[in-house]
């Protein structure tokens, strides 16, 4: 890494990371941008998206190798690392990296959140051997095959709608009495006969020799425990922050989040915050740009201005 001070360093490359990598290389500064996997976050393990304005609809991953392909135009250096930690003295933040540290005069956190898991007994054991957090990444390794999505939410029920082209059947496991996703999602699922709703149950265990061949499951109305035969289980069962690293310099909810104000900025002067990782009412592709935007703003005027 280049031994330089920037103007701006950006922990995360999501949707709203490179939006605020964007503004920022606009208005004219010297910008990294970190991110420890693929660029994209959520958006590019989203199969089909058909709420960003202007498409009616499109394969996440190609939204976000657009708006990486955006952000590579405009000279912003890309850095892969994991974030390890953040700190500030004499007006200048180090971020700390497996890999090496970056210094700059200002930073946004824009490191998104990480997928919820069951903490189930088999969970552990068959990570990657059966269990996914992904169904768009890892859908196709169970053509034909019978899998389970846990969850009620959009991401669940479009997880199970992909996963519906691809297996032979899905089961939809969750605790409610009906899904909580949106109307839209519910439309679909109507008109799709190889998913099978599973309301009032609860998974108990996941089974298996080498690779996963059951979940343990309870029908909380019966209390009837039994396996369900499956060959893979998809887990979408919520996002959580991954912010502990951030919390000796800004200031966190109850949840893990990060707190800002309307322009993003934390408690720390030239540190600001965008996208999933704070805290707000509505986590959406459009709402990362906005607040992506704001950030990178809000930026430039605290370098620029002494706002």
């Amino acid at each position: 890494m280049e031994n330089k001070t920037y103007d701006l360093a950006i922990i995360g490359g999501g949707v709203a990371g490179m939006t605020a990598a964007i503004y920022a290389a606009r208005s004219g500064l010297d910008t990294v941008i970190i991110e420890k996997g693929g660029f994209g976050g959520q958006a590019a393990l989203t199969a089909k998206i058909e709420n960003y304005p202007s498409y009616k609809e499109i394969d996440g991953f190609q939204l976000a190798a657009d708006i990486k392909a955006q952000v590579d135009a405009l000279g912003v250096q890309s850095y892969s690392a994991d974030v390890k930690g953040l700190t500030k003295e004499n007006d200048i933040f180090t971020v700390t990296t497996n890999a090496d540290s970056i210094t700059a005069k200002s930073v946004i956190i824009a490191n998104g959140v990480r997928r919820r898991e069951l903490g189930i007994a088999g969970e552990d054991a068959f990570r990657g051997r059966g269990i996914s957090w992904c169904a768009v990444c890892d859908g196709g390794f169970f053509r034909k095959k019978k899998v389970a999505v846990i969850g009620a939410g959009n991401s669940a029920l479009g997880d199970a709608i992909y996963l519906s082209n691809l297996c032979e059947e899905v089961y939809l496991i969750f605790r409610r009495d009906y899904p909580t996703a949106t109307k839209s999602y519910m439309d679909q699922l109507e008109k799709i006969d190889n998913i099978k709703l599973m309301s009032r149950h609860i998974p108990l265990e996941i089974k298996g020799e080498k690779r996963v061949t059951a979940l343990t499951v309870k029908n909380l109305d019966t209390e009837e425990v039994y396996d369900l035969e499956v060959n893979g289980v998809f887990e979408a069962i919520g996002l959580i922050p991954d912010n502990d690293v951030f919390a000796n310099i800004a200031q966190l909810d109850e949840n893990g989040y990060l707190l800002t104000d309307s322009e993003m900025r934390t408690n720390t002067p030239g540190l600001f915050a965008a996208g999933d990782t704070r805290q707000k009412s509505l986590r959406q592709i459009v709402t990362a740009c906005s607040d992506g935007a704001q950030a990178a703003t809000a930026a430039h005027d605290f370098l620029k201005l002494g706002k």
